[in-house]
């Protein structure tokens, strides 16, 4: 279909079909340009998984021994904002979930900044002494060492989200 003009000596035509296909293949090229930063923004939300552990450390407090499990991995911070905490879901080295956490992403008073790669830490249980008073040393010995036993399976975290500071 073609739509005249007349404009003095000149014929000005404009083909309409050809006018509602170049707005399709703009609109098509733009959907496509926007849809190739999606990757990159979900990949500021979630991670893939990283290796984490459960550290076994004894302290002391007055109360007597603690023995403190901690959870730590090492953390990428794909963007330019401070992280404080990380959301993880664990596994073991089959894949089976062995529960959910947070953990704080600070060494000192120092948050872990855009780009940066840190650890990012959690006190999953704390067993004091007071327990091995009131069941025996051979109990608290056997309590130790089957929750460090359930915490040895854990392989890897899936980061799942990002606490930022406000």
């Amino acid at each position: 279909m073609y739509m005249g003009c007349s404009m003095g000596n000149k014929m000005l035509e404009l083909k309409t079909g050809a006018w509602l296909g170049l707005q399709k293949n703009i609109s098509w090229a733009l959907l496509v340009a926007l849809m190739a930063f999606v990757p990159f923004t979900l990949s500021a939300e979630t991670s893939d998984n990283v290796p984490c552990s459960v550290k076994l450390k004894f302290e002391a407090d007055q109360s007597g021994a603690l023995v403190v499990y901690t959870l730590s991995m090492q953390v990428k911070n794909p963007t330019m904002r401070p992280i404080e905490t990380v959301s993880a879901l664990m596994y073991d080295l089959d894949g089976g979930s062995m529960g959910n956490t947070d953990a704080a992403c600070r060494h000192n008073d120092t948050l872990l900044n855009g780009g940066d790669t840190g650890e990012c830490s959690k006190v999953l249980q704390v067993v004091n002494s007071k327990l091995m008073e009131k069941l025996g040393n051979e109990m608290w010995t056997a309590i130790v060492n089957d929750q460090m036993a359930k915490f040895d399976r854990i392989a890897s975290c899936k980061i799942v989200g990002f606490r930022y500071v406000q």
